[in-house]
């Protein structure tokens, strides 16, 4: 992962602006740790198939949601080979009992065929500018849920993953009928 010149500085800004919310100094600092152990274990989560990596650092809705994202990898038979190029702090900041870091992030994607690794499709170099709520549970604190703060710039136009994603959850195909001959 490559770090800008601005994180130590947007960082500190950060701080200060903790300070001034009535937050220890270093809830900045650690905020944006939690978050950077959250993408690593995210990437490995993605190239093992396995959301279980991300237990204890992401929140149990947003952990759902990537036990979900992984599945249809998965039952598509590819994994996701994800690699952070670019992270940019541009606040952190608490509401209430949440800490919310903002970031500006660049990744790049490519789906990989399980066994072979062979590259399934195109590749994509996407630009998020991204919110993490961080907030307490069971403890600790997590990532509780990831937002986008303006619409992602996804590099990839095509996504040849194959296969009917309603039969692969065990749904009807989307244009079979039920026995009234609706669409279901």
């Amino acid at each position: 992962m490559r770090r800008t010149k601005t994180w130590p500085g947007a960082l500190a800004a950060c701080a200060a602006g903790l300070l001034a919310a009535g937050c220890r100094p270093d809830d900045g600092a650690e905020a944006v740790r939690l978050v950077q152990r959250y993408d690593a274990a995210l990437i490995e989560a993605y190239k093992a198939g396995d959301a279980r990596l991300v237990e204890g650092l992401a929140g149990e809705r947003e952990l759902k949601k990537l036990t979900g994202l992984i599945g249809v990898k998965l039952d598509t038979g590819v994994n996701m080979d994800a690699e952070l190029r670019e992270l940019k702090v541009l606040e952190v900041r608490r509401e209430g009992d949440v800490v919310e870091v903002r970031t500006e992030e660049r990744w790049h994607y490519a789906d990989r065929r399980i066994g072979t690794g062979a590259q399934v499709g195109q590749a994509s170099d996407d630009h998020y500018f991204m919110r993490y709520d961080l907030s307490v549970e069971g403890g600790r604190r997590v990532v509780r849920e990831l937002h986008f703060e303006r619409p992602p710039e996804v590099g990839r136009t095509d996504v040849e993953l194959g296969g009917d994603f309603r039969l692969q959850h065990g749904l009807p195909p989307a244009e079979a009928k039920d026995p009234k001959g609706r669409n279901r």
